[in-house]
């Protein structure tokens, strides 16, 4: 319902740009005395330009597009075993668990790439490697909850997002 009323006020602004055929008929027949009603002028519109005038001209009633929405992930990470103070591997548990967090937050927004390769040789499989990857830049994220807990370290990390630019970046 929401993108009806969009585009019929999209389709309202246009409609004001455009001459109707009627009147471009009229005008080719006899030459205008109106400097106004032969100069034209078209200009291109974005999607912020026509959100801006909606808002302004209080087209729509405000709905729940200032909402927030919020995008959570765990990551865990251990300690190397050859650390040379207990500082260290804490340290080095919390950087892996950070970075955890980000790839399995990434991985819910962007998704994740899978490769796979079989090498079959005389009816046999030689070789399988499947390899996964994910690729997404996270920005704004936030560590909600944090412990250390007998050598595991656990993050939690939340992204909160505006509804309408998630909508513009990921929805697809």
């Amino acid at each position: 319902m929401k993108k009806i009323f969009v585009m019929l006020a999209i389709a309202g602004i246009f409609v004001g740009c455009v001459p109707s055929i009627k009147s471009m008929s009229k005008s080719a027949n006899k030459p205008s005395t109106n400097s106004q009603a032969s100069d034209i002028i078209v200009q291109k519109v974005d999607k912020d330009d026509v959100r801006d005038i909606i808002k302004q001209e209080k087209m729509l009633a405000p709905d729940a597009t200032d909402s927030e929405l919020s995008f959570t992930a765990v990551g865990e990470g251990i300690a190397p075993m050859n650390t040379v103070s207990s500082a260290q591997a804490l340290a080095l548990a919390k950087r892996a668990a950070i970075t955890d967090a980000y790839r399995q937050l990434a991985s819910k927004l962007y998704g994740v790439k899978v490769n796979g390769k079989d090498t079959v040789k005389d009816a046999m499989l030689r070789s399988s490697t499947i390899t996964a990857q994910v690729n997404g830049l996270i920005k704004n994220a936030s560590i909600i909850d944090e412990s250390f807990n007998q050598g595991l370290y656990r993050i939690n990390l939340e992204l909160k997002i505006d509804a309408d630019k998630w909508k513009e970046l990921f929805a697809y």
